[in-house]
């Protein structure tokens, strides 16, 4: 089943958890109600005997109606609803409390013990606080983890809000899988990433030493500045190219896992029917992080929804402008959505661009003949397609399908001649490849690339900027002298070099030492492929597509992807796919030209049947490209696989180079400015031990805090009336209802009494699952 659909469904259990015919109202906060709107129009949500949609934090009329609160677990949030129902008002008939995470016991039983008798009917922790971005793709949304997890640590003090940083980072990143898995119904094996060739990265480095750092020991800051600042430079000279002693620790990925594990223990404690019984093999977590594959995020890609996102302005994926013709030839500005609700989007965004063209102009001359008598056959231009769409006003979604994905094509094949990366890409293929398109060693890479750095105007600072990097890569690290020469010659300001130099907090030697013997195992190198249908600008394999394959067939390495706890008894292997899936998925990697969806048959894709399928769950900190999203969607169709992929957030090449040239400014100017707006009234950090995380539920008070609007309104029918400030904030709910202004509630009787429970009973089924 689709992510989308799936966390629906969490969702859906709350709104329906008072059936038909009673009226209900439902309450949201801010981040409850950016995910519920992430899979639910209020239009749906409001044909569901919804009669108003409120935000929590805003002034609400009593109503004889029952409420059913779909909030975030907070200090504020549990105070607001006791609020609701204590000093004499009685907002609403009942209360009906779903939390999209797990709740502290303390403050459940705040909770509880504050609601008046009979009030609080439902009490529910859905497990569903995560970002379903695509069918098969999932995010945090937390770009600002970048800095936290890579980030230079710095002196004492800074080394300290760093290391407190980052494990708050890594706590929120372990609980969000959790509420992933528990939405999903999987309790897979953990494997993660661990690298041999580079120490600890970011605030880790802290905890590097000779010997293996145990992950129970509390990394302690004693030591003089001076001395947490050279050991840090001296772990960055490390990887820089300098000699320094090889130091050990633990690594990213490894303490992401080891808190995912700690909270699934948790979670499998308190839910011991969890999970439910499927038929399907035991899935497999992957936790990555962007030390893997540095190369990804830098290579143009030219598959439709990556070179779309590299050259566009797309706005967080989703959001495009456009000029769209209209019936009577007039122009306007239009702003698509491009998610898995446009079934062209869906048939063509994982297609070469090439292919999509074809297959766009295929589709729509096919779709013209038989609407609108075109009889032009396949030998159409873009221009003429745009132009016929004129002809088509009774097909208003198609015709606004078609023409955006049309001028987007073309606008992306225009920036590809303008920008002469047919040229650029050649030599980003061979230098992350390490091949040539014939499966040779490149030895023409510098008198390719030099005249490209030399381009004035053609080839801008960014597209050369990526082209040093993977340059860097290709010959894991260069001369400091000829580094520099590089620069000069292409012209690059300070900054564009730090996006360059910067890779260094990704483990990547920059500098080339020879006096240092290169380690035996290093990054995971690429192998030519010469697929049939290939093509020579994207023959770059994402390493997550590697990891995947390799797990498929047993291939992957034990000593750089351990598991963690226990592991299948037997290698997981291709045998573990049923051989009918095995055989109805079965699509080699160079053949996907020839399995082209078409707009009028996607929909149908998302209700494929994968009954049966082994999960495999990918999850990189630091950031995912629309490549590795890609890789998701056809790995798992090419091997019979059940494959999610999800992130810290979504980068492409331009913000994945504007985060490293910020990277490296040391101490607490290695961070972004706090993501959690600052207020007077807002609640302080919490306290802690030097360098030590807070507990998940402190994290949540202090990130989904919002300034208070007052409390609810008194029990008098008379209220005063709210300042601008107020009327502001309560905007959205006040629209929202305004269409039920004229509908009956008297009417209704609600269908969930209250009853008389006894309170013991009541609080002992607080903190199950309940769907």
């Amino acid at each position: 089943m689709p992510l989308k659909d799936q966390l629906k469904a969490r969702f859906t259990s709350a709104i329906q958890s008072i059936p038909k015919p009673a009226w209900k109202i439902l309450i949201t906060d801010d981040h409850s109600q950016a995910l519920l709107d992430t899979v639910y129009k209020q239009f749906d949500i409001l044909a569901q005997n919804v009669t108003s949609v409120e935000p929590l934090h805003s002034p609400r009329p009593p109503m004889s109606v029952d409420a059913i609160y779909l909030l975030t677990p907070t200090l504020q949030n549990v105070d607001r609803i006791i609020a609701d129902f204590t000093q004499g008002r009685r907002t609403y008939k009942s209360a009906h409390v779903y939390f999209i995470d797990g709740i502290d016991d303390s403050l459940a039983q705040r909770l509880t013990d504050s609601m008046p008798e009979g009030v609080l009917q439902a009490f529910t922790e859905l497990y569903c606080n995560f970002w379903a971005i695509e069918d098969r793709v999932f995010s945090l949304k937390a770009p600002w983890s970048f800095f936290t997890m890579f980030g230079a640590p710095g002196g004492i003090a800074s080394a300290d809000l760093a290391m407190e940083a980052f494990e708050d980072d890594v706590r929120v990143t372990g609980r969000s899988i959790i509420n992933l898995l528990a939405t999903i119904s999987e309790n897979p094996y953990i494997r993660y990433y661990h690298p041999s060739h580079h120490p600890p990265l970011g605030p880790l480095v802290l905890t590097a030493s000779s010997t293996a750092y145990s992950r129970s020991s509390v990394p302690t800051l004693q030591t003089p500045q001076g001395g947490q600042s050279s050991r840090w430079r001296s772990a960055m000279g490390n990887m820089g190219g300098k000699t320094s002693e090889p130091m050990t620790g633990e690594h990213l990925s490894r303490r992401i896992a080891g808190q995912v594990k700690l909270d699934l223990d948790e979670y499998l404690k308190n839910n011991p029917e969890f999970p439910s019984p499927a038929g399907r093999p035991r899935g497999v977590l992957f936790i990555l992080d962007r030390s893997l594959d540095p190369a990804a995020p830098l290579l143009h890609e030219f598959w439709y929804q990556a070179m779309a996102n590299d050259l566009l302005k797309i706005d967080d994926g989703v959001r495009y402008r456009y000029k769209y013709t209209n019936t009577v030839g007039g122009v306007e500005d239009k702003v698509a959505e491009l998610t898995d609700e446009d079934p062209v989007w869906v048939s063509v965004r994982h297609l070469h661009m090439k292919d999509a063209i074809d297959t766009l102009q295929t589709d729509f001359a096919k779709f013209a003949q038989e609407h609108a008598g075109f009889r032009g056959g396949n030998n159409v231009d873009m221009n003429d397609l745009k132009d016929m769409l004129a002809s088509l006003p009774q097909f208003q979604t198609q015709r606004e399908q078609f023409s955006l994905h049309l001028d987007m094509a073309q606008e992306c094949m225009n920036i590809f001649q303008t920008k002469n990366l047919s040229a650029v890409g050649s030599v980003e293929q061979c230098c992350a490849t390490g091949y040539t398109s014939e499966g040779k060693v490149p030895k023409t890479i510098v008198e390719e690339m030099v005249p490209l750095l030399d381009g004035r105007g053609k080839i801008s600072s960014l597209d050369k900027v990526r082209i040093m990097a993977l340059y860097i890569l290709f010959r894991d690290g260069v001369a400091d002298e000829d580094r520099r020469r590089l620069y000069q010659h292409a012209r690059l300001s300070i900054s564009e070099q730090d996006m360059v130099n910067n890779l260094v907090h990704l483990g990547v030697k920059v500098i080339q030492d020879k006096s240092r013997s290169s380690s035996s195992k290093g990054r995971i190198k690429q192998k030519p492929s010469h697929a049939e249908g290939e093509y020579e600008l994207s023959r770059y394999k994402p390493v997550v597509q590697i990891v995947l394959e390799d797990q498929t067939t047993g291939k992957l390495d034990l000593s750089t992807f351990p598991y963690l706890g226990d592991a299948p008894a037997e290698p997981i292997s291709q045998r573990s796919t049923p051989s009918h899936l095995a055989a109805s998925n079965s699509n080699p990697s160079g053949s996907l030209r020839s399995a082209r969806p078409t707009w009028h048959k996607a929909s149908s894709a998302r209700q494929n049947n994968t009954e049966g399928r082994q999960r495999l769950i990918i999850f990189i900190a630091g950031g995912m490209t629309y490549s590795e999203m890609r890789a998701a969607y056809t790995v798992g169709k090419s091997l019979g696989k059940d494959v999610f992929i999800g992130s810290t957030h979504v980068i492409t090449p331009e913000l994945f180079c504007t985060q490293l040239r910020a990277l490296g400014r040391g101490g607490v100017g290695s961070n972004p400015p706090n993501p959690i707006p600052l207020h007077p009234q807002g609640p302080s950090r919490a306290i802690r031990q030097p360098g030590q995380g807070a507990e998940y539920q402190e994290i949540l008070n202090f990130r989904h805090w919002r300034p208070p609007v007052g409390p609810p309104p008194p029990p008098p029918s008379t209220q005063p009336s709210p300042s601008a400030h107020l009327k502001k904030q309560s905007s959205q709910g006040s629209n929202l209802s305004n269409g039920f202004n004229n509908l009956s509630l008297t009417s209704s009787t609600s269908s969930s009494k209250p009853g008389k429970s006894e309170e013991k009973k009541k609080k002992k089924k607080l903190f199950g699952m309940k769907l």
